[in-house]
């Protein structure tokens, strides 16, 4: 009892430094955005993104390197699950709080989200393992992704040597050891507490793993809309469905490749990639449309994700 009350108290402290980092990482990107003069969707889709997308990469690193033999199934697990949530609960729930503009995402970040999605669903759903020829195509549709970012912003301002702006960047250095420290204490401090509980390990993994793995996302929307930066938190939200693939399960597929071993996507569930492709499909067209996330749409989003955690059990 006493251990899982200290457990508890863990978890607990774990969600307080993912707030405090959630904090710093909006306000210090958004001082990095004005000195640059990038926009906040930019910010977004890079910065806060790459933040936010550190639970997902130490989960799948650790899974590629330190397990024999790797655990594909869990990097696989763990991205489908992560960008599942991003988008059914993050995107959900925030709806129901308020209204979620997707307006600022342009249609050229809206085509790149197709085109990861739907060759990351494509090859999972036909192929058996990952090959290195699927690694070659992740690694092409990465260099176009780098490059489309690179052409983001049309007009850049002059980098100043600035004490302020120094102060900028380790705040928000820190704040990535914030989300890096909080994830790693939440993920394992859960697994644990709910092993107590009798929960089966599929069942953590796909619920608690991938909740996790979303609940700096989840945190940074929410602190964004509360601070009037919405749309630093949905380009966080489309920068991080895009990164969990190219940046996440892209390098991770290299380390089970280079240490011998097959990737294989056997066990991927073809529920959960119709479900990843039908939310994304959603949030793609109301992009391509020019259409806000309402609260009756949020409701079902979240409602969806309810009764796709049920169904795990």
């Amino acid at each position: 009892m006493i251990f899982s009350i200290y457990q508890l108290s863990l978890i607990i402290l774990s969600l307080f430094i993912l707030i405090v980092s959630a904090d710093q990482l909006v306000s210090q990107a958004d001082a990095i955005a004005k000195k640059f003069n990038f926009s906040q969707v930019l910010v977004g889709l890079t910065v806060v993104a790459f933040g936010t997308s550190a639970p997902e990469l130490m989960v799948s690193l650790s899974a590629a390197l330190f397990e024999t033999p790797p655990a594909s199934d869990a990097i696989l697990g763990n991205v489908i699950g992560s960008n599942i949530a991003n988008l059914l609960l993050v995107l959900g729930f925030a709806g129901l709080m308020h209204k979620i503009h997707l307006q600022g995402i342009d249609q050229k970040t809206n085509l790149y989200l197709f085109i990861v999605t739907a060759y990351f669903i494509l090859v999972l759903s036909i192929y058996s393992q990952l090959t290195w020829f699927h690694t070659f195509i992740f690694f092409v549709i990465l260099l176009f992704f780098i490059n489309h970012l690179k052409n983001f912003s049309t007009e850049q301002g002059e980098s100043e040597n600035s004490i302020e702006t120094e102060v900028s960047i380790i705040k928000l250095l820190l704040s990535f050891l914030g989300f890096f420290i909080g994830g790693k204490l939440f993920l394992s401090e859960s697994l644990v507490f709910f092993s107590n509980l009798g929960m089966a390990h599929t069942v953590i993994g796909l619920t608690i793993l991938a909740l996790g793995t979303s609940l700096p996302e989840l945190i940074t929307l929410i602190v964004a809309a509360l601070k009037k930066k919405a749309a630093m938190g949905i380009g966080n939200i489309i920068g991080s469905n895009i990164m969990n693939i190219l940046f996440v399960l892209f390098p991770s597929i290299i380390i089970v490749k280079a240490r011998g071993y097959n990737f294989s996507s056997l066990n991927v569930e073809t529920n959960d990639l119709l479900l990843l492709a039908l939310s994304t499909a959603i949030i793609i067209i109301l992009i391509l449309i020019n259409r806000s996330l309402n609260i009756i749409l949020s409701l079902v989003f979240v409602l969806s994700y309810l009764i796709y955690i049920y169904r795990l059990f």
